[in-house]
């Protein structure tokens, strides 16, 4: 499933921060894994970047209905996993994001929310064309790295928390996996929720592509 730094197992976690750039990072990179969480009682809380427009198939939507769209599918995916809490950034989608300040955003969430698991997006991807996914696994590594620190961020440096595991998906070259095999129907039916940025064509590809990647690892 993962990359991983630390010595804690990741199903051993009982409070999780899962960031993703896009509404739907999580829930392609590591839906089973949070679900097997979620079910063993940790808490487990989604912080997405961006607002994800960019992703939307239709180009005559209007924005604020696109947006409604895709807070309701996101929403709807991280319940059918588990998820009981969801934060939205809402930098604006593929339009340059910001490391240190996004970066900042997490170690203040960090702070607040003191996960000892957080996930995200493997930040050395050696092919990863996206920007957002590459700033976002960035950001996060570097919040992870200082939010116990108190001199960083002294606006809420009196709450640092220094967190124990940080685990990446998307990763080419896991040191950790979890068998997710118990939860496939929570796993597709979260996938399947992405109805703005998916068509049905995509969608059954996506669920072969995921299942071969499960079986080759």
């Amino acid at each position: 499933m993962a990359g991983t730094v630390g010595g804690m197992g990741i199903l051993d976690a009982r409070r999780v921060l899962a960031v993703q750039p896009h509404y739907d990072d999580n829930d392609i990179g590591c839906a089973g894994t949070l679900t097997l969480l979620a079910r063993a009682g940790a808490e487990v809380g989604y912080v997405t970047g961006t607002d994800d427009l960019a992703g939307v198939l239709d180009p005559d939507q209007a924005d604020d209905v696109a947006r409604r769209q895709l807070f309701d599918e996101a929403r709807e995916a991280g319940t059918i996993v588990g998820a009981s809490r969801f934060v939205d950034l809402d930098w604006p989608d593929a339009a340059g994001l910001d490391r240190v300040a996004l970066r900042d955003q997490i170690i203040d969430l960090i702070r607040e929310f003191r996960p000892d698991l957080v996930l995200t997006i493997d930040p050395t991807l050696p092919d990863e064309a996206h920007q957002d996914h590459l700033i976002t696994a960035a950001a996060v590594s570097e919040a992870v790295l200082l939010s116990g620190l108190p001199r960083v961020r002294r606006e809420s440096g009196d709450r640092a928390f220094g967190v124990a595991k940080i685990a990446y998906y998307y990763t080419v070259e896991p040191n950790d996996t979890v068998d997710t095999s118990q939860v496939q129907i929570e796993r597709h039916a979260a996938l399947d929720c992405y109805r703005a940025q998916f068509t049905a064509d995509d969608l059954v590809g996506l669920h072969v592509a995921l299942d071969r990647c499960e079986r080759a690892n």
